[in-house]
């Protein structure tokens, strides 16, 4: 029965591979339309936000400096400084260096894998709402229901297996530098590829008129969200819908990630043994906990 699966499973995701394939072929200049935009987003937020970040905890786990810090505060205390999908890559890191156990690993996911402030407040709330208010209630819910999530997740297990805290030579630190850099170049490239796949799907899927045949425009909206987490905020933002819903069901999206978070997520997870169904059972718990808490504080506050 499992071999079935697993064999209907890899025909499904190769039909899927080749279908999508034979869209871009046909549609080049869609393909092409998409990928620039990828790229810009990429460029001129993925780029500064996360690129330093990355250098810089590439560089303190090569050195072994991260090895001295919490392993249960040090993802989240990145990840609001950068946003996704920095808690996943250092919550990996500290599993493969025996820093965390599995159930441990899980726990620390379920409230690491968030967004910045300054994303949710300035780009979100501020710059597709137009409301300072509603981002502020953004960011409130979206780390509340990290914190609440967090509650639902029950893993605990041992103080993991650690493997003993890392020295180097001073004179290797440039080394450790340029190792650090070229690992992070590496993870920003994974997060372009992620981001311009499912920009692109997003775009074949408007082409094709499906999203045109659903009741309501914050449908169409929410499932490109569900693809692309900025792509569907965006659009949710152009809805005739309330303040208050628009902020709610946006509330949903960030803290669901979209598959794109979630791909990039798997990808700085590598090694680690947790599956993608877990991963995005957490997700959406998260998003949908966010997206009640949102809610619930717009009808008092907008």
């Amino acid at each position: 029965m499992g071999f079935k699966f697993h064999l209907q499973k890899n025909k499904l995701v190769t039909a899927g591979a080749v279908g999508c394939c034979l869209l871009m072929v046909a549609f080049p200049e869609l393909t092409e339309r998409a990928s620039k935009e990828a790229i810009s987003l990429w460029l001129n937020a993925v780029v500064p936000c996360l690129l330093p970040f990355f250098v810089a905890s590439g560089f303190l786990r090569q050195s072994g400096i991260a090895a001295k810090l919490p392993p249960r505060i040090y993802p989240l205390a990145m990840a609001v400084l950068s946003g996704y999908p920095m808690g996943a890559r250092i919550s990996g890191d500290a599993y493969r260096e025996g820093r965390l156990d599995k159930a441990q690993l899980e726990k620390v996911l379920s409230y690491s894998m968030v967004t910045g402030p300054a994303f949710i407040i300035g780009s979100v709330g501020v710059g597709f709402l137009g409301s300072h208010k509603a981002g502020v209630i953004l960011a409130v819910s979206h780390y509340a229901a990290a914190f609440l999530n967090s509650l639902l997740c029950h893993g605990g297990g041992s103080k993991g297996v650690s493997r003993g805290i890392q020295t180097c030579r001073t004179d290797r630190y440039y080394d450790i530098l340029t190792d650090a850099i070229l690992d992070s170049f590496r993870s920003i490239g994974l997060i372009l590829a992620y981001i311009m796949i499912f920009m692109i799907a997003g775009d074949l899927l408007q082409f094709s008129g499906l999203l045109s045949l659903l009741p309501a425009p914050e449908t169409a909206a929410v499932i490109k969200g569900f693809l692309e987490m900025t792509v569907g905020a965006g659009s949710l933002a152009m809805c005739q819908c309330s303040l208050a819903e628009k902020a709610t069901l946006i509330s949903f999206i960030l803290s669901f990630g979209g598959l794109s978070v979630l791909g990039q997520s798997m990808s700085m997870l590598g090694g680690c043994d947790i599956p993608f169904g877990r991963i995005f059972f957490m997700k959406l718990c998260h998003g949908v906990l966010s997206g009640i808490i949102t809610f619930t504080l717009a009808a008092f506050v907008l």
